[in-house]
């Protein structure tokens, strides 16, 4: 078997048995080995690029928390038949509103 010089670098994964046995038959199929199907299914597989960087996604996390503490908090009060100020409900509206604009 003849080898490209340019590809110099190796990469090395483990399976489980099952997953081996299911990407050797697969490679068996089409007539290639198991490590040339594995190389031919990772340069053709597409990326999703994130919708969020890490940063952004934490501070979604945090502000989805606090409104759900704050709506717990409203469920609490209208549970125990005080009544809640519309206030707070149009406000807990206007944080997700704003949060659900950055969703988009």
């Amino acid at each position: 078997m003849l080898f490209d010089l340019n590809q110099t670098r190796q990469i090395h994964y483990r399976l489980s048995e099952l997953e081996y046995q299911k990407l050797a038959t697969s490679a068996n199929q089409i007539g290639l080995s198991t490590s040339a199907y594995a190389k031919k299914l990772a340069l053709r597989s597409k990326l999703v690029e994130p919708k969020f960087n890490h940063d952004d996604a934490v501070q979604l996390n945090l502000a989805l928390a606090r409104i759900g503490n704050n709506l717990n908090q409203l469920a609490k009060r209208a549970n125990a038949d005080n009544p809640t100020a519309l206030a707070d409900i149009n406000a807990l509206r206007s944080e997700v509103n704003q949060l659900w604009q950055q969703l988009r």
